[in-house]
């Protein structure tokens, strides 16, 4: 047997089929394996979401203890005792119940940011003030209950949440704002997601997306941590952008992870649970590894006796893709193929000569529907702007001149509105083939659409004088009646007029804009009272 290279039909032919055979072993298990891992993957995903929204549902119920109480206890401080610091701070003590609440104090501080009035906690290392901490300046300007982005409190030093209240008088004003301070890892409140894991090898993750902060993690290693910005984490990419529920991401690092996102509605959090898909779903894999090799194995005794077979059999293949290969490189004419042993390669060669014969036909037919109007048989706006930026060209070369008229009908609407779009289309037609006999032959006509007709007159010395001798002849031949089915249709037209005139050296000007030109001059032209033509720039003396 003769090798025959690897890019050759033949070579691709034998691939194909010992391709297919290696597809219909693979597909089987495919469809099994791909099943099972869906299934699995939908089962686990649901397992952790599931975990993650208690655990989610159980922190946002904790934040909402602490601020609902906290809102009690600034909905009942009596103002009058903001000015009596001493009574002030017995009232504060005696709110005991919430003191567990927030171990790291309960503050009542003024207005202005100054130093507490009433310490639950009395710190000798508490800001003498909080003026410029961020949860009081947003607490002030918002006047509604806030809880602060996690930080690192300046009394104890511990990674802590505040929560802060403002108090009102009946005016709107702030007379005070009640505060608490919570640890994060506190007892009762996050500590329960230190060392919490949805699975095996698996981990849950704090983050405030508005903040950029990660808060805690279930291993400690990212306790008010900025989040990373740069893409390399997929995970946080998907809380930054409000995606929830479970998914399977790709890491940046190649690995994939299975990841459950989850709301905590009173901080604004999410908590994200992530385990590695790998360890997930580790059983599937080691199945599907092992039948795409079992497969591989059962098609390498197909494939050579593919190799050996095909080389006869396929040999007129061969000549055919030589030709083809020939005529598409250049080196050999388009042309039919022959191959007279009547076989299917010789049908295959056939068809194509048949099909090459269609092609170059439709090629042509479809290159003269692309620049030719339908209705009236002119060429259409591709046609003309082709011609046209040609032709400016040729006016820079040869320092000639050129003139664009804009027709547009006037009472065609009326005609077509009473007599109907069929007797409308015929007036078209006619109006075609009088303006037609206004021109030379060497000068364009165009069908823009609708009633909207373009003369280009090229190769003039006085594009002014051509425009107005075609601009009067076209309004002529359009004031006469147009006989059409019994009825005598009457139309006129409004023309506006763009020149190029000769070493004007139009270097920047293009087809478009010289039809914007005529066109904002063909509104003049009606503006003026219709049935005239208008130059450019000469709109005030419509001829």
């Amino acid at each position: 047997m003769k090798p025959f290279p690897a890019s050759s039909l033949k070579a691709r032919i034998s691939g194909l089929v010992g391709l297919l055979f290696l597809l219909a072993i693979v597909a089987i298990t495919l469809l099994v394996t791909e099943q099972l891992r869906d299934e699995m993957r939908a089962q686990l995903s649901q397992q952790q979401l599931a975990t993650a929204t208690h655990l989610a549902k159980d922190i946002d119920g904790k934040l909402r203890l602490r601020l609902e109480s906290l809102q009690r206890v600034a909905s009942s401080l009596p103002t009058d005792l903001l000015s009596q610091p001493g009574q002030l701070q017995g009232w504060l003590d005696e709110r005991r119940t919430i003191h567990p609440l927030f171990p790291n104090g309960l503050l009542v501080i003024p207005a202005n940011g100054g130093s507490a009035l009433a310490d639950s906690i009395k710190l000798a290392s508490r800001p003498r003030s909080f003026a410029d901490r961020d949860w009081f300046a947003e607490v002030s300007t918002s006047r509604r209950p806030v809880i602060s982005r996690p930080l690192y409190t300046r009394a104890s030093g511990e990674a802590a949440l505040v929560m802060a209240i403002p108090v009102l008088n009946r005016h709107g004003e702030i007379r005070a704002v009640v505060a608490g301070v919570i640890p994060l890892a506190a007892p009762g409140f996050l500590n329960a997601l230190v060392g919490a894991s949805p699975a095996k090898d698996a981990r849950y993750q704090l983050l405030s997306a508005k903040h950029g902060l990660w808060v805690m993690s279930s291993d400690q290693d990212e306790s008010i941590a900025a989040l990373p910005r740069d893409g390399s984490d997929p995970a946080v990419d998907l809380a930054v952008a409000g995606q929830r529920g479970s998914q399977i991401v790709r890491l940046a690092s190649g690995e994939h992870e299975l990841v459950s996102l989850v709301d905590i509605p009173q901080s604004g959090w999410s908590l994200l649970a992530r385990q590695p898909a790998s360890t997930a779903l580790a059983a599937v894999d080691n199945l599907r590894l092992n039948a795409l090799l079992l497969a591989l194995l059962f098609s390498l005794p197909l494939l050579a006796g593919l190799l050996i077979g095909l080389d006869r059999l396929l040999r007129p293949l061969g000549v055919l893709a030589s030709a083809l290969q020939e005529m598409a490189s250049g080196q050999r004419p388009l042309q039919a193929i022959a191959l007279g042993n009547g076989d299917e390669v010789a049908r295959v060669a056939d068809s194509f000569n048949q099909l090459q014969q269609k092609l170059l036909a439709q090629e042509k037919r479809l290159a003269d529907i692309a620049h030719h109007d339908p209705l009236t048989g002119l060429p259409n706006r591709l046609a003309i702007r082709d011609r046209m930026n040609l032709e400016i060209r040729r006016c820079r070369r040869q320092n000639s001149g050129l003139a664009l008229l804009f027709l547009d009908l006037d009472g065609f609407k009326a005609v077509n509105d009473r007599h109907g779009h069929q007797l409308g289309d015929l007036l078209l037609f006619e109006v075609g083939q009088r303006l037609r006999l206004c021109i030379r032959d060497c000068d364009l006509l165009a069908r823009l659409g609708g009633d909207e007709f373009l003369i280009l007159l090229s190769d003039t010395g006085s594009p002014l004088d051509a425009g107005q001798r075609a601009a009067q002849r076209c309004i002529d031949a359009l004031t006469l009646p147009f006989p059409i089915q019994g009825e005598n249709l009457q139309i006129g037209v409004s023309i506006g007029i763009a020149c190029i005139e000769p070493g004007s050296e139009p270097s920047d000007l293009l087809a478009d804009t010289l039809i914007a030109q005529a066109d904002r001059a063909m509104y003049c032209a009606k503006g003026a009272g219709r049935n005239r033509y208008t130059f450019h720039n000469d709109n005030t003396s419509p001829t």
